[in-house]
């Protein structure tokens, strides 16, 4: 649908020829294309320090993990043995997992100019710790943390989890 658009668009330009409408076209998808297919859309934080095997899980394929590195709603953080992880999302909010320990961030809405707060993820298996950031601090019942055995809802500003999954 959008490349229909954007060609309509480009047909408009009546100054260029077809080649050169075609040039444009081709040029767009080459950039645009990999951001759709991904799927990504905007970063919710980076990582922060790394030590040991770390691995985030991104539509499908498991990328190794480095300080600075983007982060981006629906990855999966693996840390492995003798590994951690330690990151910061866009709020302020710092996560930071353990050895053998995976989590995944199912939701992450950092909006306070439209009033959109909401932060959730599930720890797998190992320990996180959470600092809370501003979501966690204007609107605490947005934040949901859920283990293998339960949902931990955010009232104050820091925790630690541990949980016991495969």
């Amino acid at each position: 649908m959008f490349f229909l658009l954007l060609w309509q668009y480009i047909n408009t330009m009546r100054d260029i020829g077809v080649i050169q409408r075609l040039w444009v076209l081709c040029l767009t998808m080459m950039i645009l294309s990999p951001c759709l297919v991904m799927g990504q859309g905007p970063s919710i934080g980076k990582a922060k320090t790394g030590k040991g095997d770390v691995v985030v899980v991104r539509a499908g394929q498991s990328i190794p993990l480095k300080v600075g590195d983007r982060l981006y709603q629906k990855d999966t953080i693996r840390t492995g043995t003798d590994s951690t992880v330690g990151f910061i999302l866009e709020d302020n909010t710092v996560l930071s997992l353990g050895p053998n320990s995976e989590l995944v961030i199912d939701e992450y809405i950092f909006a306070p100019e439209k009033g959109m707060l909401s932060m959730v993820a599930r720890i797998l298996k190992g320990t996180a710790s959470y600092l809370s950031g501003i979501i966690g601090r204007q609107s605490p019942e947005s934040v949901k943390l859920h283990t293998p055995d339960a949902t931990i809802g955010i009232r104050g500003t820091q925790f630690l989890v541990r949980a016991e999954g495969g």
